[in-house]
């Protein structure tokens, strides 16, 4: 079958089909998506993760992780085996016994799923470009209010105003195709919206309009594009849908609001009342997200699953973490879940309840520890000494854990430790420690690589502050230096350089970190440990390697170049540019090298490299290079692409595919976000555990699919 004919065929089954993800490069059809797809796992794949290196394809504690693994729908309990202490065994039916795989035989415990998911924090490739640029700015559009200096680089306010959200209107409105409608809706909600001075919002009301269409993946790209745009007006209808209220039903125009919607309209609340900053608004829907959870308990998981990541992204204020209730105090009544401490203590009785399905349970210890994130020193302290030991508890051999909350555990586990000799916190290293042997679940043992990194750069106030810093390092130099498996020495190199970061980023620095990885990366077997190992270098910001990895670029293959073109670009190492931007010219017919290479010219500052891109995009006719293209110049940035940018959404002898890609552009171009919209949701998350909603591998059509 053609290719535009194959992309037809799909349009009339899913109607979306901007992918922006290497997985094209292996999957049998192009995987859908609302306005683009973002990222992959669950049981799919990453960007980046398409052709995997080496030929096996594939962003704090919880703000940059937690983890899972692949799911057994069905609820069968784990087969048991042999186990590392402390960890429960468990098997899956995608499981080996030693890895897990996608059914066209891609390894899911790849270390590039990993990065994939939580690489935006350590590129910020936003700012980057913005601090590469001349110091002379001008104040920058910022949708909810705040003028801010930014870059010339970046568009205009009048720009924005003026030009891209009319043509995106303009779009919305007046289009029929689905992809089109959908990444305009997108793109406007990430740009966000001025109200007229009578109080209208032309962007709230033209996705609204959309909510009614008969179309499923239009009407729901709607719900989450209303949670983007973050307009308070919004919240209402949302919670009408969540909780499929009959005034809901009518808005839509059906007889009841499909689990898909309801889905999307706990991930629009969690988005919206955090941007609202409203207290009150986010109590109402804290509450309306319990009585979902509570009144689903024999419904689908995707609206279960979508409820507990919501809750994690929305806490109440730290000020009413104690607040009594009716006089009660000193325990004598829980605190209801208006409150902090209601909301966190509610998610760990959930975390608890062996009745749940993992798939549900998985997520809870993810926002469990984004819950406690930011609290007072007092308050997190009190926090930690009654999370921390439940946590452990659900480790234990007697208890027989799915594997999908084990793996979530371990991950979330370095949300609460930290370096001091206090008994809890070794016990907690001890755990990570031990994990990282663990033979029954490899992807246990591999969060375990991270979540380590993340406990032993927490500065503790406890005894012997600073040891479990040493153990740490330590134990990832003895890892790298031995005789691993190269998947494991992956895994390492990248806890390794997540420690080294971390602490760097608190003035502290370890010196033999670096050293260990400069000779991991000497002394590499492969193209994926090497690329691993690389990436390490990058987040570790390592700049004693760059001259390895730019003699490593050239003898690399295809893969092993794209993420050596990122690393090096992490590095700020200018003297690449050149041998980059060649790469780039030269890979029209690789996408991911293309969008790898040009994410790295963006952190190098290469003014050029948005003109660059117009000129491949308006030259190819292939889908592929044309979904990198429009992803790349999103990444850039630059306002020079505006232009050719709207000419594509605008000319109609083009496909609605390319005039789609142009629209989801020109949001990514506009948006004022540092992180990607769907970041919060993404990073350190359970991405293993995974709902069609969440993500989707065969369609694209999960909440982090959506670029």
């Amino acid at each position: 079958m053609a290719l535009h004919e194959r992309s037809t065929t799909m349009r009339t089954t899913s109607c979306s089909t901007l992918l922006l993800f290497t997985g094209l490069l292996i999957l049998p059809a192009l995987p859908h998506a609302h306005g683009g797809t973002y990222r992959g796992p669950g049981d799919t794949l990453p960007p980046g993760a398409g052709g995997g290196v080496g030929g096996t394809s594939p962003t704090g504690p919880l703000g940059p992780g937690a983890n899972g693994t692949g799911s057994n729908p069905s609820g069968t309990p784990g087969v048991s085996g042999d186990r590392t202490p402390g960890i429960p065994g468990g098997s899956n039916p995608l499981s080996n016994g030693s890895q897990t795989y996608l059914p066209g035989g891609t390894d899911l415990s790849k270390w590039t799923f990993w990065w994939e998911f939580n690489k935006d924090p350590y590129l910020l490739l936003k700012q980057a470009l913005e601090h590469s640029q001349s110091t002379a700015g001008e104040a920058f559009f910022d949708p909810r209010g705040a003028a801010r200096v930014k870059s010339t680089w970046r568009p205009t306010r009048p720009q924005i105003e003026g030009t891209i959200v009319p043509a995106l209107l303009e779009a919305l409105t007046g289009e029929s195709n689905n992809d089109i409608l959908t990444s305009c809706a997108m793109a406007l909600a990430k740009i966000g919206d001025t109200r007229t001075e009578t109080g209208e919002s032309a962007v709230l009301n033209a996705l609204s309009a959309q909510l009614s269409s008969n179309v499923q993946e239009v009407s729901e790209t709607a719900v989450i594009a209303l949670g983007i745009l973050g307009d308070k007006a919004a919240v209402p209808l949302l919670l009408e849908l969540l909780e499929d209220t009959p005034a809901a039903r009518e808005r839509i125009g059906k007889r009841e609001v499909n689990y898909r919607t309801r889905s999307f309209a706990a991930y629009g609340l969690a988005l919206s009342g955090r941007a609202s900053g409203d207290l009150e608004l986010q109590q109402r829907i804290v509450e309306a997200l319990f009585r979902t959870l509570d009144a689903d308990r024999a419904s689908t998981r995707d609206v279960e699953v979508a409820c507990v990541i919501a809750l994690g992204l929305l806490p109440i204020d730290e000020a009413l973490a104690y607040e009594p209730v009716d006089g009660a105090r000193d325990g004598a009544s829980a605190p209801p879940s208006i409150y902090r401490r209601g909301q966190i203590l509610r998610l760990a009785r959930l975390l608890e309840d062996d009745k749940r399905h993992e798939i549900t349970r998985a997520h809870v210890p993810a926002a469990l520890a984004r819950l406690c994130e930011r609290l007072a020193p007092e308050r997190a302290a009190a926090m930690k000494a009654e999370l921390a030991p439940r946590m452990l508890r659900r480790l234990e051999r007697a208890v027989r854990e799915k594997a999908p909350v084990v793996q979530s555990i371990v991950y979330a586990l370095g949300a609460f430790g930290d370096d001091d000799a206090d008994p809890l916190d070794a016990q907690i290293r001890r755990t990570l420690i031990e994990a990282g042997s663990s033979r029954v679940d490899p992807q246990t043992a591999y969060f375990s690589r991270i979540a380590l990194a993340y406990a032993a750069a927490r500065p503790g106030s406890g005894p012997r502050a600073g040891e479990g810093t040493q153990e740490a390092w330590r134990h990832f130099a003895r890892e790298l230096a031995g005789k691993t498996r190269s998947d494991a020495r992956a895994w390492n190199a990248l806890g390794a350089g997540v420690l080294g970061r971390r602490l760097r980023e608190q003035g502290r620095t370890v010196v033999e970190l670096g050293e260990s990885l400069r000779a991991e990366a000497s002394a590499a077997r492969g193209e994926e440990e090497f690329a691993a190992v690389a990436i390490a270098l990058g987040i570790l910001g390592e700049p004693e390697s760059a001259r390895l990895l730019r003699e490593r670029l050239r003898k690399s293959n295809t893969e092993t170049q794209g993420y050596v073109c990122v690393a090096l670009g992490m590095l700020q190492c200018m003297e690449a540019r050149p041998e980059v931007a060649a790469l780039v010219e030269g890979a029209r017919y690789k996408p991911e090298l293309l969008k790898q290479g040009a994410i790295a010219l963006g952190l190098l500052g290469d003014k050029e490299a948005g003109n660059r891109l117009v000129g491949m995009l308006e030259s190819t006719n292939t889908l592929a290079a044309q979904a990198a293209l429009v992803q790349a110049l999103g990444f850039i940035g630059d306002r020079d692409s505006v232009t050719p940018l709207i000419e594509l959404l605008r000319d109609k002898t083009r496909t609605p595919l390319g005039r789609a890609f142009a629209a989801a552009a020109l949001g990514a171009i506009a948006d004022q976000r540092s992180l990607p919209w769907n970041s919060s949701i993404a990073i350190d998350l359970n991405y293993r555990a995974s709902t069609e909603t969440l993500n989707q591998p065969d369609t694209g059509n999960g909440i982090l699919n959506i670029l």
